[in-house]
């Protein structure tokens, strides 16, 4: 190598060290901006070579930086008046094309810019590599091989990952509503009870599909078995309590039960006995038949009856 391709050589390197200088410090301006100083740049160094060297001078510059030309890869474009030239490729050019992480990354700076039809062709080239799943979300086995089961779906059908947050959204909403209306119920027919609502469902849920450690699966699990108990007792309970409802007042104001009572008191001198037993009942209906004492046992049953279920 010649003094003269030596003195090149040295000035190319440091004008590229100069021009990386310029676009680390340039790194949050516009593209714009970060060429006209680069441009400007090239230019006062190009004022000192001479004419004749300047395209020697060039080439070498650009082996410092990947030139990212449209047609890199054809070696070959075409130049002023309709001329062909040859695109000479530095060696980072090549080792860069060479790296996925270096190509990934830059697919990723450019993504943000393309048409969304543009996107959906890469993705479908990137799924023919082997590089994008093939359809949907990878369903973890074990909850699909239950769901699978439970839902007795088709063999090897995978669930439609929209359908199944829309699914989802709307078994929430069932839940949390019937989980509001039955504590409520409870509420009101005990007020003191010591079987309360522990975490809201909506709450625990959230957390849980957020894969917050400290929701297991099983606390969701045992929060919904404890909402299907309370409801399944609720339910129970109306087809009981008017039996029992029925079965404790039949047995004190039947009037062979009346009678019975009346036989059992000291009677009076002349007291007919039909006489005897109305008042007896007249007495007992007063105390049985309140509105607010058969609202009182009514809710002593189905509190004995959920209590006892759950």
């Amino acid at each position: 190598m010649t003094s003269t391709e030596l003195d090149i050589s040295r000035q190319a390197a440091q004008l590229a060290n100069r021009l990386r200088a310029i676009q680390v410090d340039l790194a949050d301006d516009n593209s714009q901006t970060r060429q006209e100083y680069i441009s400007d740049e090239i230019k006062r160094n190009l004022a000192d070579i001479a004419p004749t060297q300047r395209p020697e001078f060039l080439a070498t510059l650009a082996e410092h930086f990947p030139s990212w030309d449209d047609n890199v890869m054809a070696r070959q474009r075409i130049g002023p008046a309709g001329q062909t030239q040859t695109v000479v490729g530095s060696a980072t050019d090549a080792a860069e094309l060479q790296d996925p992480a270096f190509l990934v990354q830059r697919l990723c700076e450019l993504a943000p810019k393309l048409p969304q039809a543009q996107k959906e062709a890469l993705i479908a080239r990137l799924t023919d590599a082997g590089l994008a799943p093939a359809s949907g979300p990878a369903w973890p086995a074990e909850p699909l091989t239950k769901l699978a089961a439970r839902l007795q779906l088709d063999d090897g059908a995978q669930p439609h990952a929209g359908h199944t947050l829309e699914l989802l959204q709307m078994l929430s909403e069932l839940a949390m509503s019937i989980e509001q209306i039955a504590w409520n119920m409870w509420k009101a027919i005990v007020p003191n009870s010591s079987l309360r609502r522990s975490t809201p469902l909506q709450r625990l849920m959230s957390r849980f599909l957020a894969d917050d450690p400290d929701v297991p699966r099983g606390q969701v699990s045992q929060e919904l078995e404890r909402l299907r108990k309370i409801n399944a007792a609720l339910l129970s309970s109306v087809g009981q309590t008017g039996r029992q409802f029925a079965h404790k007042y039949a047995s004190r104001l039947a009037p062979a039960e009346i009678e019975a009572a009346v036989r059992a008191t000291p009677k009076k001198m002349f007291a007919a006995i039909e006489v005897s037993c109305w008042k007896k009942y007249t007495e007992l209906a007063a105390e049985q038949l309140d509105e607010a004492a058969i609202d009182h046992e009514i809710r002593e049953i189905v509190r004995e009856f959920v209590e006892s279920v759950i």
